[in-house]
């Protein structure tokens, strides 16, 4: 008895410490989000879903070539719920930032007007999605040309990005096609059984691990000049950055920032922190951490991102004080998918088949379970919850909601139950 009135007492006059309140930006991205023309016109509605934004596409406004013949519209009345893949010759905006052709000015005012436009009052941190890991070919450091062409289309994103009000740039480095990150790849030193992934070496002839790291550094000053050109107090959310490098390093497959896959990127955002502004921050959203929710997962990420990224830094202060850490979220994973996915002969098992809307405690992130992991999330990064669905649709509540005015989207998408706006409130009110 004593001792239970001792610990009364302690707990009077030595309450334990609240967590310091911290602002906080949970974000969606993904193939089923808005272009700016759906968000524009349904913002008041989009804007129930307890979200801080949205990673809105830029819908090209010019017809475009199919890969199947004929043509499609991707900037529609109605505006769209997906992104626009299918085009030959052209992708929606934010998507054709690293093509040798630059971004008419033509493409991205509409999509300002759209923003400019809209009433944001709980939406007040867009983002502008785009893909820079799409090139049509080989990954050349060395053309000053088509670096000029980048650096046009990025700084042609931050425009939209500024003028129509939004938080940042959303940037998926993430290689689709040609490698840019991994120094054997691109000077085909080591053997890949995907050839276009490689590089070409005739690029690279005689360049070695020091040359083309501090060309990559060169290009990522250019990068981030012409962003802060149009945009000086950017935040600059990538998937994931350094974090990716310092992860691999770790491996033991690779012994060196130059032998791991995107151990290159660590010299870009080394040339992005020298060049940008003060005011400018890149938010690393550690993509690999979809499915955690682990205490001991999301402190390791952030000692990998912070601690082990800043020794992978020439410029390591900037890097302390500019790199923030957030975490990337897929509603709809499930950690084992592509093996059951192989089981039963699904043709893409990362399409997230397991997600049930309809038995929202069966998901591998029932309700509990995504609140929980958002609040490690929230409690051990800088603030900052990124979602990337491929199926969950955050702009659907029950299994008969379809988009206004008949908008197109995926035949993949599925609903949302408002439970989980609730494990999105709960989540965020344990920090504020």
């Amino acid at each position: 008895m004593r001792c239970l009135f001792i610990a009364i007492l302690c707990l009077a006059f030595f309450p334990i410490p609240k967590l310091a309140a911290k602002d906080v930006t949970i974000v969606t991205s993904g193939s089923t989000e808005p272009d700016t023309v759906y968000l524009s016109r349904n913002a008041a509605a989009l804007q129930q879903v307890p979200l801080d934004g949205v990673c809105t596409w830029i819908a090209t406004p010019t017809p475009i070539k199919l890969e199947k013949g004929g043509t499609d519209i991707c900037r529609l009345p109605s505006g769209r719920l997906n992104r626009h893949v299918t085009g030959e010759d052209g992708f929606d905006v934010g998507q054709s930032v690293v093509f040798r052709r630059r971004i008419p000015e033509a493409n991205i005012m509409p999509a300002i007007a759209d923003l400019q436009a809209a009433e944001f009052d709980r939406f007040d941190s867009n983002f502008i999605s785009t893909i820079t890991g799409n090139a049509r070919g080989p990954m050349d450091w060395y053309d000053d040309e088509w670096w000029a062409t980048i650096c046009y289309n990025i700084g042609m994103i931050a425009k939209v990005a500024k003028q129509g009000g939004c938080k940042g740039i959303l940037i998926d480095a993430e290689v689709y096609s040609y490698s840019w990150w991994n120094y054997q790849l691109l000077t085909e030193t080591q053997p890949f059984k995907l050839s276009y992934r490689r590089g070409n070496k005739d690029m690279y002839k005689g360049k070695t691990i020091a040359d083309v790291t501090a060309k990559v550094r060169q290009r990522g000053r250019e990068f981030a000049v012409a962003i802060n050109a149009e945009f000086p107090d950017v935040v600059l959310m990538f998937f994931h950055a350094v974090s990716y490098a310092a992860w691999q390093t770790e491996d033991s497959r690779w012994d060196n920032y130059a032998e791991a896959p995107y151990g290159l990127i660590a010299a870009f955002v080394d040339g992005m922190l020298e060049a940008s502004t003060d005011e400018t921050r890149i938010v690393d959203c550690v993509s690999q951490a979809k499915w955690w929710s682990t205490r001991a997962q999301f402190e390791r990420a952030r000692r990998l991102t912070k601690d082990v990224g800043a020794t992978l830094s020439k410029v390591p202060d900037l890097y302390r004080r500019k790199v923030e850490v957030g975490f990337t979220f897929r509603l709809g994973i499930n950690p084992k998918e592509e093996q059951l996915g192989k089981q039963r002969n699904a043709p893409l098992p990362w399409e997230s088949w397991l997600y049930n809307p309809d038995s929202p405690e069966l998901n591998y992130f029932s309700p509990e379970k995504l609140e929980n992991a958002l609040k490690l999330a929230l409690e051990i990064g800088d603030g900052y919850i990124l979602f990337w669905n491929y199926r969950a649709t955050w702009w659907l509540d029950n299994a008969d909601a379809r988009p206004v005015d008949g908008a197109p989207m995926s035949d993949r998408n599925r609903y949302v139950p408002r439970v989980y706006w609730q494990a999105l409130e709960n989540a965020r009110a344990s920090v504020q």
